[in-house]
């Protein structure tokens, strides 16, 4: 409420002041860069695969803070290219915004100030830490779809760690084709959603396995407390902080039995191969998925 009312006080002269001050100020600027020990870390992967459920329980670590999902690596178009400003644009990020507590005058001002994505994640990452009173707290970011841009992450932060949920695709591509978090998809569009992500995760680990760690969601789901052990040991956090979440979480519920025909279901097992059964979701899921869980947390 008071960053809409210091906003409607604004004349158009004074947002212009303020607009060339910023553009002063980031003409030679430089861009900050992360401690070692504060350098964020990514949940990624598919959308409908828990990295919600993954980030509300994170965020209960005294040390770690989340804004609302970002997308600023999800999309190919060049940073400041007339398309990469139109996708924040719309009412979904403007939400995120003001849940984040960042205007949308800083905000657009950092747009057209900031000389790269580097440059708007830090300014973007520091003001909402400002916002919640936790200037020196660590940033992690989720947004599913940032797995599209995991390369470019990489060069950016070479030593950020990635964390990928995933879940069996039958329920992803359920959820999805379902429609109630975000806009239905159609079986195709799903489908896609879950073995785009696999390949270029896939690709990733090939090249630099040591900073991706990836999990079931039905196991974090079943048993939250160890995989969370895990994954803050993997981010070199201390797990002690973080209260036990065991009561937060419920089983998977394998909605997809209700929701597709057997013929989708064959289709969705037939199109998301060799992934669905390298994760386990095969004829022989109970002894892979043993397996893997057993390099897990050796």
């Amino acid at each position: 409420m008071k960053l809409k009312k210091l906003e409607q006080k604004l004349t158009p002269a004074d947002i212009e002041k303020r607009e060339k001050a910023l553009l002063d100020y980031y003409q030679n600027e430089t861009v900050p860069k992360y401690s070692k020990e504060n350098t964020p870390f990514f949940i990624l992967g598919s959308p409908r695969s828990g990295t919600t459920l993954l980030r509300d329980l994170l965020r209960d670590h005294p040390r770690l803070e989340c804004p609302e999902e970002t997308h600023f690596f999800r999309w190919a178009d060049p940073f400041a290219s007339p398309k990469f400003i139109t996708h924040y644009k719309t009412k979904l990020f403007k939400e995120h915004r003001q849940m984040d507590g960042v205007s949308e005058i800083e905000f657009n001002v950092y747009m057209h100030a900031n000389h790269s994505r580097e440059h708007l994640a830090w300014v973007y990452g520091h003001e909402f830490l400002k916002a919640i009173g936790k200037p020196d707290a660590r940033l992690y970011d989720k947004t599913p779809q940032n797995v599209y841009g995991i390369f470019l992450i990489n060069a950016i932060y070479p030593e950020a760690k990635f964390i990928h949920i995933y879940r069996n695709p039958l329920n992803v591509v359920a959820s999805l084709m379902e429609g109630k978090v975000m806009p239905a998809h159609n079986l195709r569009g799903a489908i896609n959603s879950w073995v785009e992500s696999m390949l270029l995760l896939d690709q990733f680990k090939k090249f630099k396995p040591e900073l991706l760690l990836e999990l079931p969601y039905e196991e974090l789901t079943e048993n939250p407390d160890p995989y969370l052990k895990t994954i803050l040991e993997f981010v070199n956090e201390s797990p002690e902080l973080l209260p036990s979440q065991n009561k937060k979480t419920h089983k998977e519920k394998n909605k997809y039995k209700q929701k597709l025909s057997p013929q989708e279901i064959q289709i969705v097992i037939d199109k998301c191969e060799p992934f669905y059964s390298q994760y386990g979701y095969g004829e022989n899921k109970k002894a892979e998925r043993e397996g893997f869980l057993k390099k897990l947390f050796s």
